[in-house]
């Protein structure tokens, strides 16, 4: 007897089940038949999308595992890279090190050489002062020697160059000599002027390398043009081209720029005498032109001394009379410096800090960067 079959089973499947439980062997279908059927071939498309199913997640799980096998080697090769980078680094600095340890060691080497070669200079200089008091007037035809020796062309053998450059040395120094007990001896100047001397060695500052120029070199040049007579030295020197004394403040040697600056500043001051407080200074436009006011800024900042900055404000304060100065920094940081130095106990500097904030207070905006803070402009003595 065929247990009859739940009444959810309906269709091609109770159709297919019924017939595999007939009683007659013969009569029920072979398990090929049972394949065969319509309702098999769909289960078997099932299962085979299922298998493929379950195919492709473990196909997908093997890619993601990839993906992070290949993570974690990218981040090893990284790591490995930042090591070797590191120890790269590292090297690079112990390199550095060592060569800044180097450096150092040159440049102190190289600073007590220079030392050692400014003093000698020094000292010859004043021995030859000092052996060369009673210098007699200069000759026109002395004169006009001095000037072919100081434009001579440097050529030649390594030795003829040297000979060269201390015939000139020793021009200068004779010149030094000359003036230095004799501040007095306009005509002597006058002479040396028109001869071309002052001329020459402007070249020389112009054309020379920094380091070949010496203290003798700007202090001949400073005794030659120290002259008590604004007049005279505004006439002679109303044209000169500042572009080889400006060069000279970017020197290495402090007493080289101290004797720049200070040659600066009494062409300056001949000019500041001679003409009206409220026009523009005469200089100002030939300075301007050669970048000489931005040195002059310049070597105020770098603070060297006490000196080559008194007279680097001083020389700004002059040349910007009744006139703006447009650079911001530059009007701060001046103005700020002169109003202290009003209360220097050097009375130079105290006296012209004075002089030049009066002056600068003409313009609208200098006069309210002075007035900051209440500051009360100086009156004049």
């Amino acid at each position: 007897m065929v247990v009859p079959l739940p009444d959810y089973i309906q269709g091609e499947l109770k159709e297919m089940l019924l017939n595999m439980l007939n009683l007659n062997a013969d009569k029920r279908p072979t398990a090929k038949e049972l394949l065969d059927t319509e309702l098999m071939q769909f289960q078997a498309q099932i299962d085979k999308a299922n298998e493929n199913k379950e195919q492709k997640g473990i196909i997908e799980e093997l890619i993601q595992k990839n993906k992070e096998l290949e993570s974690k080697v990218r981040n090893l090769e990284i790591e490995k890279g930042n090591e070797k980078s590191r120890a790269d680094q590292e090297k690079r600095r112990a390199v550095q090190a060592e060569q800044a340890q180097r450096s150092a060691e040159q440049a102190i080497g190289s600073e007590k050489e220079m030392h050692k070669r400014l003093q000698f200079e020094t000292d010859d200089i004043l021995r030859f002062i000092a052996n060369n008091q009673q210098l007699p007037s200069f000759s026109q035809s002395e004169l006009n020697e001095m000037k072919k020796i100081l434009l001579k062309e440097e050529r030649g053998s390594e030795i003829q160059i040297g000979v060269i450059k201390q015939n000139k040395i020793e021009i200068c120094q004779k010149i030094i000599a000359k003036f230095i007990q004799n501040d007095d001896d306009i005509e002597g100047r006058k002479q040396a002027l028109n001869a071309g001397i002052a001329d020459a060695l402007l070249k020389i500052f112009t054309t020379y390398p920094l380091e070949s120029i010496t203290q003798s070199h700007i202090w001949a040049f400073f005794e030659l043009t120290y002259i008590t007579d604004d007049q005279i030295k505004y006439d002679a020197f109303k044209n000169i081209n500042f572009t080889g004394i400006v060069r000279l403040l970017d020197h290495h040697d402090i007493a080289i720029i101290n004797r720049a600056v200070i040659s600066i500043h009494n062409f300056i001051i001949h000019g500041t005498n001679l003409t009206s407080i409220s026009s523009p200074h005469p200089y100002y436009q030939s300075l301007a032109s050669c970048d000489g006011i931005n040195k002059l800024f310049i070597l105020f900042k770098k603070n060297l001394s006490k000196y080559s900055k008194d007279n680097a404000s001083i020389c700004i304060g002059h040349l910007f009379r009744a006139k703006e100065i447009p650079n911001t920094e530059m009007r701060k940081k001046v103005i700020s410096y002169l109003k202290t130095a009003v209360n220097d106990s050097d009375s130079w500097m105290k006296r012209n800090s004075m002089k030049r904030l009066r002056e600068l207070a003409q313009n609208v905006v200098n006069r309210a960067e002075i007035e900051k803070d209440g500051f009360k402009i100086p009156e004049d003595d």
